[in-house]
Parts: C-alpha cells; sequence; structure tokens
C-alpha cells in the first residue's frame, strides 16, 4: 500500500505537468475511448443484424471513410506544428469535434426507417462524421500529451495511468450490452433499442469526459524552432527517417488482423456459442488480468524496455490463440480462459506503444539534425501519420471481417413486409465463425512481434542518442538566447 502512496504521489508531483493538467488529460483519453469502443465493438454485428446492411455496403462505407481520413489526418498535424504562437489550435480542434463524434456515436445505433436504401446512406453519413471527428480530437490531444512530457523517462507513468482510463472507458460499454443484450431474452425489436440506449449513456457521459481537458490544459511546445538559415519543411522526408516510428505503424497495421479476431468476437459468443452474457463475463476477468500487466508497467519497466513490453505481450497472446485453435470451442471454459488469458498483455501493451511513439518524436528530433544539421520535431505530423496509417489498418481490417464473414457464408436481417426480420446462420457459418476468432488471433499477433523486434531505439543506444540531444538542444538555446541579445 505504501509503494502504492508513493506512486501516487509521484504521478501528482509530476514536475513537467501540473496535476489538473494531468486529470484533464487522463478524461479526454477516457471519453474518447468509451465512443471508440461503442462504435468499433458493435456497429459491425449491429448493421449486419439490425439494420441489414450487407457486405459490399458495409465495404463501400468504410472504404470511402478510410480515404477521407488519410487526406485529413496529416492536414491536421500540420495545422498543429505549424502554430508557434503559444496560443495553439489542439484544444480549439477538440471542442469542435466532440459534438459531433459524441452525437454520430449514438446516432449510429437507431434503425431511422424501413428502406434500406435509407439505412445505407444514414450509416454512411454518420460514420464518416464519427471518424472525421474522431481523427480531429485523437491528433490534438495525442499532440498535446507528448508537449506535455518532454521528459522521456516520466512518459512511462504518465502514460500507464493514461492507459488506466483509455481500459475503463473500452471496459464499460464491453460489458453493458452483452448483459443488456441477453435479458432481452431474444425479443428482436427490443434489442435493437436496448444498443440504443446504452449508446446513448455512454455517448453523453463520454462528451462530459472529453471537454474537461478544453478547459484544463495548456497549449505549449518543448523546443523552440532554431533560427537557422538552414530549414527542413514539415514533409514526409522527416518521417521516413523516423525508423521507430515507421516500425511501430507497419505492426499496428498488421495487428489489424488480430482486431479481426476481437471484432468477430461478438458474433462468436452470439451466434457460435449462443452465450452473448459470457462475453461480459470473459472480459470481466480479461480486464483484471489486463490491469495486473498495466500496474506492472512501471516496475517491470525498469528490467523491459518498452519495445520489449510489446513483443512479449504479442506473443503471449499468439500462443493463447495457438491453443485455442487446437482446443476448439465445445468447452466453454477452456474458451473464456485462454481469450481471458490472451488479453492480460493488452492494456501494458497499449501503454507501452504510447511511450514508444512519444519517444519516436525525440527520435526525429536526433535524426534530423543528424541528417540536415537542423534538429526539428514535428509532434502534429507523427501523430497524424500514426492515425494516417491507424486508418489504413481499420480498411484493412474491416476488408478482412466483411470479406470473411461473406466467405462463411454470414446472412444479414432481411426486409419483408417493411420489417427486419433476423437471419438463421447454418452450422458452417458458425463453426466459421469460430475460424474468423482463432486464426486472425493467431497471424495479427506473432507478425507485428516480430517486427518490432527490429526497432532498435533502446537500451544503451537509446541512452546514447538521449545523451546528444540533451547537447544538441542545449546549443539551439544558447543560439537563441544569444540572438536574442543582439
Amino acid at each position: 500500500m505504501g509503494k502504492f502512496k508513493d506512486k501516487l504521489q509521484k504521478f501528482m508531483d509530476n514536475p513537467d505537468v501540473a496535476f489538473k493538467e494531468q486529470v484533464g488529460y487522463v478524461s479526454g483519453v477516457f471519453g474518447n475511448c468509451m465512443g471508440q469502443d461503442s462504435v468499433s465493438t458493435y456497429t459491425d454485428q449491429f448493421m449486419y443484424d439490425y439494420m441489414g446492411l450487407k457486405s459490399s455496403h458495409m465495404v463501400a462505407m468504410k472504404s470511402t471513410t478510410t480515404a477521407a481520413n488519410i487526406l485529413i489526418a496529416p492536414i491536421v498535424g500540420a495545422m498543429l506544428d505549424n502554430n508557434h504562437s503559444g496560443k495553439g489550435n489542439a484544444k480549439r480542434f477538440m471542442m469542435a469535434s466532440a459534438i459531433p463524434f459524441t452525437l454520430a456515436s449514438v446516432l449510429l445505433f437507431v434503425v431511422p426507417s424501413g428502406s434500406l436504401m435509407f439505412n445505407v446512406i444514414w450509416s454512411f453519413v454518420l460514420y464518416l462524421t464519427f471518424n472525421i471527428a474522431d481523427t480531429f480530437y485523437d491528433v490534438a490531444l495525442s499532440t498535446l500529451s507528448v508537449r506535455m512530457t518532454p521528459n522521456a523517462k516520466s512518459r512511462k507513468n504518465f502514460y500507464t495511468v493514461a492507459q488506466v482510463a483509455s481500459t475503463l472507458g473500452s471496459m464499460f460499454p464491453g460489458w453493458l450490452v452483452p448483459i443488456i443484450i441477453e435479458a432481452r431474452d431474444g425479443d428482436y425489436n427490443s434489442e435493437k433499442w436496448a444498443f440504443f440506449s446504452v449508446a446513448l449513456l455512454f455517448g453523453f457521459l463520454g462528451l462530459f469526459s472529453m471537454l474537461v481537458p478544453c478547459m484544463t490544459l495548456k497549449e505549449r511546445n518543448i523546443v523552440l524552432p532554431p533560427r537557422e538559415d538552414k530549414k527542413i519543411k514539415i514533409d514526409y522526408k522527416l518521417i521516413l527517417l523516423n525508423r521507430p516510428l515507421l516500425l511501430l505503424c507497419l505492426a499496428n497495421c498488421i495487428e489489424s488482423i488480430r482486431r479481426v479476431c476481437y471484432n468477430s468476437l461478438p458474433f462468436f459468443y452470439k451466434q457460435t456459442l449462443n452465450k452473448y452474457g459470457m462475453k461480459t463475463y470473459v472480459e470481466m476477468g480479461s480486464t483484471a488480468l489486463s490491469y495486473t500487466g498495466l500496474f506492472s508497467v512501471p516496475f517491470i519497466g525498469k528490467k523491459l524496455s518498452s519495445r520489449d513490453i510489446v513483443v512479449a505481450g504479442y506473443m503471449h497472446t499468439a500462443i493463447c490463440y495457438i491453443l485455442l485453435a487446437i482446443l476448439g470451442y465445445k468447452n466453454l471454459w477452456i474458451v473464456g480462459i485462454l481469450i481471458a488469458l490472451g488479453g492480460l498483455p493488452n492494456a501494458g501493451m497499449s501503454a507501452a506503444k504510447r511511450v514508444l511513439l512519444a519517444d519516436s518524436t525525440d527520435y526525429m528530433e536526433w535524426k534530423s539534425y543528424q541528417k540536415y544539421g537542423v534538429a526539428q520535431r514535428n509532434e502534429g505530423m507523427v501523430f497524424a501519420f500514426s492515425t494516417m496509417m491507424s486508418r489504413i489498418a481499420d480498411l484493412w481490417k474491416e476488408l478482412l471481417v466483411n470479406g470473411g464473414l461473406a466467405l462463411i457464408g454470414y446472412q444479414s436481417a432481411q426486409m419483408i413486409d417493411g420489417q427486419m426480420v433476423e437471419a438463421v446462420q447454418t452450422p458452417e457459418t458458425l463453426h466459421g465463425i469460430f475460424l474468423l476468432v482463432a486464426i486472425p488471433g493467431i497471424i495479427g499477433n506473432l507478425i507485428p512481434g516480430i517486427i518490432m523486434m527490429f526497432d532498435n531505439f533502446t537500451g544503451k543506444r537509446k541512452e546514447k542518442i538521449m545523451a546528444e540531444l540533451e547537447v544538441i538542444r542545449a546549443e539551439a538555446k544558447a543560439k537563441l538566447e544569444t540572438a536574442e541579445e543582439i
């Protein structure tokens, strides 16, 4: 208990960030993740089973949305990087995007009419609105986070606490929906409105949380831009030099395969096992284990680097899904235990990835000096690039999910006499859902784990680079002060 109090006090006394700012950032992460999880986890199932959308509709909608986000993300990042006035754009972006984000996350769970075409248009417009608003909010909040933590050594604690909020935000919708749906006793119309009720509850709770950082965070830049004749444009030349960022983004893209597994789990519990409430109990166990892994990050981080934590997490989860593929799904206890154990490293891995992403801005600053003679960091562009790649990963995941469901013959709800009627799945389709859980769970963990082994911005090399960077920053600051005196 004494160690926990010491850790909490250390968090509160962080010299880099005021306590109210730490709380504000955590609140923003909590609300943002609440909306993200509601939409990413349940929209596929809702659109197939209650809206009546087909795989072709889903692929077209997700592809168009991804293309829009790929165009928007770098624009947002460049706008954040180009503003050095001290006032900044981040909080304004967050304030403006929180409301459409919330409204879209709620209205996506409304079946507006008995017309399939109108339902398709409704879903498309809201899904596009949700993702654009999420891009603005996510890039702005992420950019502020790295500017709040100029000291790389303090990032493990900072992002570990933020990951607690992220996991909590993702946890509540995931737990509540299956319990409420199973309590409907198969009442199709009642199930439909239960999705909306939960989305409404967590949507507006999330909105309040997302607005808190707009009132508590301060805009800041870590390093003043050097006054040199030689300048570097904010473009992708620096991104392409950023090896840690590129490897992390590549791993995240391949990891989208394992997210096929997670998106298939609601179908697996409800259709294959006919035990939708089981999803809640398994996730409760998984979350408890995940928090154990998360709270150990500041401690095991003394022995393992953030990269090593990510690699070990991928390999652990891959082993769990290999065992699931071998043992099958006849025994519910075995299924629940293996899926829960597979989630043990997730929160810790997410915290470690946040650290790696923030660290990559330091690597960019050092590498740009080595290459061009000017130390430059573009936090906004780093997080914009990461967001772009995550959107591409989302598209890849959606193509795999919807293509997989089409391949196994999954049937959408049917429109009969102006009413949606629930479809009945064949035994072959029910087994195919299990394969959509097990196989992506294996591939989507093994390959990213191998990729992350090639990140060498760690250990002694990282210590050497950071020492050089401190000298570079000190020299740049001295030049600025001299120029101002003149």
